[in-house]
């Protein structure tokens, strides 16, 4: 008896299967990865935000891209792992209600402080003016309807190295909802019900993006990327069963991935590997990590959408103008507003998702 212990231990890092208990919300450590992710994307722009020259972030020699990118990445494989179970469980309709519910009152609200709460600290132009900007008709409104592609306020940030660019991290939103009304696409066709079919049509997509350098059609070049992350995610869903789970297998590949020379082939593989060790990570940390992942506060939303106005203030108060002193003097300033997004928006939209949406 004293030897099987250990010899168990053993077996549990060498690899399991994922079972149907690890999906339970005390059996992984999904929060803490999400605020990893979400965390992870300031280190890059603490960079982007200070220095005049791009692609000075250190990660980018490791990667051949931004570690920012990389977190994009992964929170769209986790995305599309986590929600296709609820799109399957509730169907395409409270499907379709719980994704507004956690992402529309957030967003609202941010914009809103975006708006006025800036224009309070640094505003330059008189309120009427400033409200009367097309600028800010844009911002407010192609952000709001999930259009994207709107992130300056005017007379805001003006002496910053990207001037009156308020919030640069909204651009991944709309494509995160476009994924989802394709996904939900998918399950109305019944494709979710055949994973050998969808898992076809998803190789066959991924050798195309392959194939097809991204400056052919340049506009489709961050959402072919985000929707290969997103799409693979749905995919180890629906093959969950078969997951194999091993920390070795995970960091192997993931330090195979790293040598392979800058391309796209590197950025796909990238994709895959880290995908699965942050699936590993989930699901095979120590039961205390994963207990102390189930009490944090699911503050990632918050920390992304407010991360970066939060760099942006602080080099405007001239108290963040290197990189790790942006990022520090960021996080001070997000943290407070990431947490009270969550307890007094995202957390009682979530009340009014399980008030609203059929029990499964």
């Amino acid at each position: 008896m004293a030897t099987a212990r250990p010899e168990t231990t053993s077996r549990r890092f060498v690899g399991r299967l994922l079972v149907p208990g690890d999906l339970k919300t005390d059996a992984n450590a999904f929060t803490t990865m999400r605020w990893v992710l979400a965390s992870t994307v300031m280190f890059s722009h603490g960079w982007d935000l200070t220095q005049p020259v791009a692609g000075l972030d250190p990660s980018v020699g490791l990667f051949g891209f931004p570690v920012s990118r990389l977190a994009v990445f992964l929170f769209f494989t986790l995305s599309g792992f986590l929600v296709t179970g609820s799109l399957i469980k509730r169907g395409s309709v409270d499907f379709t209600l719980a994704r507004g519910l956690r992402l529309l009152p957030g967003l609202w609200v941010m914009i809103a402080v975006m708006v006025f709460g800036l224009w309070a600290v640094f505003g330059t132009l008189p309120l009427g003016q400033y409200l009367a900007d097309p600028m800010t008709h844009r911002f407010v409104l192609r952000n709001a309807l999930l259009w994207g592609g709107e992130f300056r306020l005017p007379g805001i940030f003006n002496d910053n190295q990207f001037a009156n660019v308020v919030n640069g991290s909204l651009w991944t939103i709309p494509h995160e909802v476009r994924c989802y009304i394709v996904l939900a696409l998918v399950g109305a066709v019944g494709l979710l019900l055949t994973p050998r079919l969808l898992t076809g049509l998803f190789v066959i997509a991924a050798v195309v993006h392959l194939a097809v350098p991204a400056d052919i059609i340049p506009v489709l070049e961050n959402p072919r990327r985000l929707a290969f992350s997103f799409f693979l995610g749905v995919l180890v869903y629906l093959w969950r069963d078969r997951l194999w789970l091993s920390w070795p297998l995970a960091l192997g590949v993931s330090g195979a991935a790293l040598l392979l020379p800058d391309g796209v082939i590197k950025t796909m593989a990238i994709q895959v590997t880290f995908s699965y060790l942050v699936l590993v990570a989930a699901f095979c940390s120590s039961a205390r990590f994963k207990a102390a992942s189930v009490r944090l506060p699911d503050y990632s939303y918050g920390i992304y959408i407010y991360g970066f106005p939060a760099q942006q203030a602080v080099i405007a108060l001239g108290i963040g103008l290197t990189p790790f002193t942006n990022i520090a003097w960021g996080i001070v300033i997000m943290l407070p507003l990431a947490a009270l997004s969550w307890h007094l928006i995202e957390k009682p939209a979530l009340g009014l998702k399980r008030r609203a949406v059929r029990p499964a």
